[in-house]
């Protein structure tokens, strides 16, 4: 069964259906799901994450947790975890545990954690890291009560939104809906608000305008969240981002190519820009705190990504010279991925900016 005949049926047996729970759907299905089958990543797959591009970014992000780990008192190893929601086939991880055997060996003994659902990502990232045993967990809260020091690198724009459409004077549920056996997107029923959510909306919308909301993303965020408030540590977030929830951000990505959200689910990437105001404000809500998110360029340069690229450079070979020039560029550069993709980091409730976060000061 294909997932277009999956989703197909579950709309002609319950009606239209809500966007994210199609793209869950088409994304996560475990047998029938963009990423239960194959690997999907780097030049050969659909489209190439920061850390398939170069080690230095895993390199960065292992330094940071270092710094976090000094600052939370230096526990060993069996006192706290290592997590990463949406490893995929382990790059990140592996470049962040060579390093972090380096610089801050403690952090490289404690268990890795990983909230993966692919049954296929989760084989093939066993095999990545061994020796090392990888343990899986479905929900946050089967993570163990020590502090974590852990990333999500372009795992919350894959969770999928709802989306709002203004229409004739109110908000309706935008829905995908089955018509002639291709599926289209209709108006579902009213949307309704708290008077708090509502603040939330334009102020003033015009007809046709879209607001999207990630409701997992917020249940995740909360159970993280909960977690580094009660427990302590630090969650690097890494996605491509807005300052709120406004606007159409949906796109669907096949062979490093925008495609057709609606063509060929189960056989295309769908993501969205990530809301990191509705991120910061779950954190608030359970008591921790975001801070940021800042541009990734930003964060990698403060750290001091361009002296590691200088460092690893060698005599006598252009290539490898050329190779990672084009990296940090990429990384970087405001026209690739330096400034659409942001940087937050989550942490106990408190005041100061760590490290990678000094442009915040900017907007004082």
């Amino acid at each position: 069964m294909r997932c277009h005949d999956l989703l197909a049926g579950q709309i002609q047996a319950n009606g239209p259906m809500h966007i994210d729970q199609f793209i869950q759907t088409a994304l996560c299905h475990p047998k029938h799901g963009y990423y239960a089958r194959q690997d999907r990543f780097g030049s050969a797959g659909d489209f190439i994450t920061a850390p398939e591009i170069s080690q230095l970014f895993g390199e960065m992000m292992a330094g940071f947790l270092a710094y976090l780990w000094q600052a939370s008192g230096q526990p060993d190893g069996p006192r706290m975890i290592r997590f990463e929601a949406g490893p995929g086939r382990g790059t990140l991880f592996g470049d962040m545990h060579k390093t972090c055997q380096k610089i801050c060996p403690p952090l490289s003994h404690a268990d890795p954690y990983f909230l993966e659902a692919s049954p296929y990502l989760r084989r093939h990232l066993t095999e990545k890291i061994a020796p090392l045993t990888p343990l899986f967990c479905d929900q946050i809260a089967q993570l163990p009560p020590k502090p974590l020091f852990g990333i999500a690198n372009e795992f919350f724009d894959a969770l999928g939104v709802r989306q709002a459409c203004f229409r004739r004077g109110r908000w309706f549920w935008r829905m995908i809906d089955i018509k002639e056996g291709g599926f289209i997107f209709s108006d579902g029923a009213p949307f309704f608000l708290s008077e708090q959510e509502s603040a939330l909306l334009p102020a003033s919308p015009k007809e046709g305008d879209i607001y999207e909301i990630s409701p997992l993303s917020e249940v995740y965020m909360a159970e993280i969240s909960r977690h580094i408030a009660y427990h302590g540590g630090g969650f690097l977030i890494c996605d491509y981002g807005k300052s709120d929830g406004t606007g159409d951000s949906l796109q669907a990505v096949k062979s490093h190519a925008k495609t057709e959200m609606l063509e060929n689910p189960g056989e295309a990437d769908i993501t969205h820009l990530v809301d990191f105001s509705a991120l910061a404000r779950q954190a608030k809500a359970m008591g921790a705190r975001l801070i940021g998110p800042v541009e990734q360029g930003a964060f990698l340069t403060e750290l001091g990504i361009i002296s590691r690229a200088e460092a690893l450079r060698k005599a006598g070979q252009p290539e490898k010279d050329r190779l990672l020039s084009a990296a940090l560029d990429r990384l970087c550069a405001p026209a690739h991925m330096g400034q659409i993709f942001k940087v937050a980091l989550l942490v106990p409730a408190g005041d100061g900016l760590p490290p990678g976060f000094a442009t915040l000061n900017d907007r004082a």
